[in-house]
């Protein structure tokens, strides 16, 4: 898709003020565990500038996660002599930011005796690619259509729903993708989202429109003449492929994937957004029966397929 002048401008500054966010250097001896950081740092961590460090003090202004993640990938870099980056989440001052953490390792006579880098607040660039999103019609990270996009083609499916089509609007979302981003960092995450964005473009090729809506949610629109136990069939063996670990160089990570779904109806015609809401709703009852499920919207409430009937209608397909 095309991008016009004023949308590139607009992403180009958004890139600018991610990339350019507060930081600085740090140093940290290991016979003492002595800190050294210039003024950049401590305004990222909320401390007054010059004031005495402690280890301590820094580590209690991480997230649990990101702490415990940093601190295992810190000793390996000890062991190892091998430096790493790392996204971590802080909380200061109430408020959440996200930091990227450069670690490199200093060796005196073979032993390990200094560990530095630099500490740059990414806070603008995790909310980049959101801002992006809303800029153009297609989602720069996966390439699918963005939310925009989405909700314009579902509001004209909608003007012309009659009943009789079998159209359902299925959405999806990536269980505890916080955590997910705060133990394999923000690189982790975003291969996350690309993997299921290819996941989805394979496993409905014919689908009216696969769009990210942004974060980690992504929506369909599907057409599926069989009714409600032909969807949930349909939704369900693409669930098994879509929620397999994502394949990364040392771990795999382990995702789940929440799904609701609902269908067209002629009720929609006046009403679009209530299908966005029936849709919602199967994702939340998805979600409250556990997570990493399927629930399609039936009535008043989603309801789960009974094993007997998505057997059968399995051996009406084979047949």
């Amino acid at each position: 898709m095309n991008h016009t002048p004023s949308q590139a401008l607009v992403a180009s500054r958004l890139y600018d003020q991610a990339r350019l966010g507060p930081g600085g250097t740090w140093a940290c001896d290991l016979a003492t565990e002595n800190l050294t950081w210039t003024d950049g740092v401590y305004d990222l961590f909320g401390l007054t500038r010059g004031s005495t460090l402690k280890r301590s003090m820094s580590l209690d202004v991480y997230q649990s996660q990101s702490r415990s993640e940093m601190d295992r990938r810190r000793a390996d870099a000890i062991r190892t002599g091998k430096g790493f980056s790392l996204d971590c989440q802080l909380r200061t001052g109430g408020s959440s930011r996200w930091m990227r953490l450069q670690v490199g390792v200093t060796y005196d006579q073979g032993r390990p005796v200094r560990i530095f880098g630099s500490k740059q607040d990414i806070t603008a660039e995790k909310k980049m690619w959101d801002g992006l999103v809303t800029l153009v019609g297609s989602d720069p990270l996966t390439g699918l259509a963005n939310r925009r996009a989405f909700e314009e083609a579902a509001r004209e499916l909608s003007r012309h729903a009659d009943g009789s089509h079998g159209f359902a609007l299925v959405v999806l979302t990536v269980d505890e993708f916080d955590a997910i981003r705060s133990l394999y960092d923000h690189a982790g995450a975003l291969e996350c989202l690309r993997c299921i964005g290819e996941r989805l473009a394979r496993l409905f090729p014919d689908a009216v429109l696969v769009s990210r809506i942004g974060g980690c949610e992504f929506a369909l629109l599907l057409r599926v003449p069989g009714g409600h136990t032909a969807l949930a069939t349909m939704l369900k063996g693409a669930h098994r492929l879509l929620a397999r670990p994502v394949p990364r160089d040392r771990q795999p990570i382990a995702i789940g994937i929440s799904v609701g779904a609902a269908f067209l109806k002629s009720a929609h015609q006046h009403e679009p957004k209530k299908l966005f809401a029936e849709a919602d709703s199967a994702l939340y009852v998805a979600k409250a029966a556990g997570a990493n499920r399927v629930r399609v919207f039936d009535g008043m409430v989603a309801k789960p397929i009974a094993q007997s009937q998505l057997q059968q209608a399995a051996g009406l397909r084979a047949s």
